[in-house]
């Protein structure tokens, strides 16, 4: 019967790589605008949108606000015209019941715990102040919520729409600071337990951290982050207006450039300034949730547990030396990690601060959007993408080297000899390379590598460093008792060692068949017999009479 899984027969013996990603590979979204006068956008993209697609603030801001919110609860916001930054969410919200005058969302897998707890007075508040509920997608995954303050006026802008990576690699493994410390007498013996900073529901959300346990607090943590190190907080709330909640990527940043005057690259400044936040932010969480990471080592002489909460190990330990001390270091574990922010995919998108204007198309599609949104000017339509395309083919990574992010592609025929039509897309296959000159460490990842991080945390892990006293507790004359004591077990080894090789030469010559040597060996064992057994009695002597 043939095996359900066999080898290849001659085939290629599989190779284990470590330079692999972390399964927590993020993506998050960092817009740019190019700053274009007014006066290159048609007159149809400057307009507010129309009442019947977005009611004014002020229809929905006065005392019908609470009624407004009620019934946006009740059918999932599903009218536009009262949240047109809210779609209509696929698990509405709704009432309890008339003895419970709250509101209970039904929770699906995408509901995230603040947006289950939304208060509908927290909003009615904020439509009388003049902001709309937003509901976007977290870095999580989940739907989250906040608000944004209703535009002025509309301000029509091209953006560049730029994906980025956020990639972590396990680095070094090492001992780190030392936790405890203690000493065992001669002869002691104690129990220990060590306890994991896992050991209450509290502790373990602050322990969490993208890097290595991504959970929702650990990713909520993280944006918090990021949004704390935007200067520009004013333009970042664009960001919220202009991401739907069905973003797949979260919104990590926002940035302008100016591409007038025939500058090249103007975009660089606002990718640096985004890169330094995410760094910045990355360092600032991994140290924090590196914080809470505490591992108690308890001598004991008995250990409780706390079935569920606490995870505790219980060893017990003995020092088997009758005159030195046995002292013991436990340190924690550091697990050091390399975390690479990668550019690895760019789009095009207009918008006028209005949610209903949002156009994003690929590189590819550029000249299409370019025809619907700029006035019927050859010149200043060429002027923009001109200015789209030097800001895509000038990009500085991590080492300030220039690199392209687009490529143009010449279409073919039915022969595969090269058409007039081109367009414009993303390079396939970019890879960039990241190798550390200290330790030679190397990793290969997608795009265009914008910044580097490295970063430690603690572990669970604990080594044990074991020391021994050099002081000997003991006199002359235990000292002496203690040497004749090795010299008698030195004496049962050697005993047992001849005992050893007398039974392997009868095995070897009676496996042989030398009979010479055989009897040889047989005369040497009788005659041991012999002179280890007593003779045997005879009874009394007969007295020899004699002639």
């Amino acid at each position: 019967m043939e095996p359900m899984i066999k080898l290849e027969p001659g085939g290629t013996a599989p190779i284990l790589s470590y330079n692999v990603p972390e399964p927590t590979s993020y993506s998050g979204r960092n817009l740019i605008e190019l700053d274009f006068d007014a006066s290159y956008f048609q007159d149809a993209v400057k307009q507010r949108p129309p009442s019947s697609e977005r009611a004014p603030i002020t229809e929905v801001s006065g005392s019908g606000a609470d009624a407004a919110v009620t019934d946006g609860l009740k059918t999932g916001f599903a009218n536009s015209r009262l949240f047109p930054n809210v779609r209509a969410l696929a698990a509405p919200l709704r009432f309890v019941g008339a003895s419970n005058p709250g509101l209970e969302p039904v929770v699906g897998i995408e509901v995230g715990k603040r947006l289950a707890r939304l208060d509908p007075e927290e909003v009615a508040a904020h439509l009388r102040a003049g902001k709309r509920l937003n509901i976007y997608r977290s870095l999580y995954g989940t739907l989250t919520y906040n608000y944004v303050p209703e535009p002025p006026e509309p301000d029509p802008r091209l953006y560049v729409v730029e994906t980025y990576r956020l990639s972590s690699f396990l680095g070094s493994y090492g001992a780190g600071r030392t936790i405890k410390t203690f000493t065992l007498h001669p002869g002691e013996k104690t129990k220990i337990s060590v306890k994991t900073f896992t050991r209450r529901e509290t502790d373990a959300k602050s322990a969490s951290s993208i890097l290595d346990s991504f959970t929702e607090e650990s990713a909520d943590d993280f944006e918090s982050s990021v949004q704390e190190e935007q200067s520009d907080k004013r333009s970042y709330q664009k960001t919220f207006e202009y991401h739907a909640e069905a973003e797949a990527k979260a919104s990590w940043g926002f940035g302008s450039a100016k591409v007038s005057g025939g500058v090249k690259g103007g975009t660089s400044r606002a990718r640096e300034e985004f890169s330094k936040n995410v760094s910045s932010a990355t360092q600032k969480h991994a140290a924090k949730a590196s914080a809470k990471r505490d591992v108690q080592v308890n001598t004991s002489y008995e250990v409780k547990e706390e079935t569920g909460e606490e995870t505790s190990i219980e060893r017990e330990l003995e020092n088997i030396n009758l005159s030195r001390t046995l002292n013991l270091v436990f340190r924690q574990m550091n697990q050091q990690f390399v975390t690479v922010l990668h550019l690895v995919d760019v789009r095009v998108a207009f918008f006028n601060g209005y949610a209903e204007s949002r156009r994003e198309v690929p590189v590819s599609q550029v000249d299409d959007l370019i025809d619907e949104i700029v006035v019927n000017n050859a010149a200043k339509r060429k002027a923009v993408k001109d200015a789209i395309i030097a800001e895509l083919e000038n990009v500085f990574d991590y080492q300030d080297n220039l690199h392209s992010i687009i490529e143009e592609r010449v279409l073919p025929d039915a022969s595969g000899n090269p058409l007039g039509d081109k367009y414009m897309r993303v390079r396939r296959n970019l890879v960039s390379r990241y190798q550390d000159p200290t330790t030679g460490f190397q990793v290969d990842v997608p795009g265009i590598i914008l910044s580097v991080n490295t970063s430690v945390l603690r572990t669970e892990g604990v080594i044990v460093e074991a020391l021994l006293g050099q002081g000997e507790a003991l006199d002359e004359y235990a000292k002496e008792l203690q040497a004749l004591e090795v010299r008698r077990r030195e004496a049962e080894v050697e005993k047992l060692v001849a005992e050893r090789d007398r039974l392997r030469l009868i095995n070897r010559v009676t496996r042989d068949g030398d009979k010479a040597r055989g009897e040889i060996l047989a005369g040497l064992i009788c005659c041991e017999k012999h002179k280890a057994a007593p003779p045997e009695p005879t009874g009394p002597e007969t007295p020899n009479d004699g002639p």
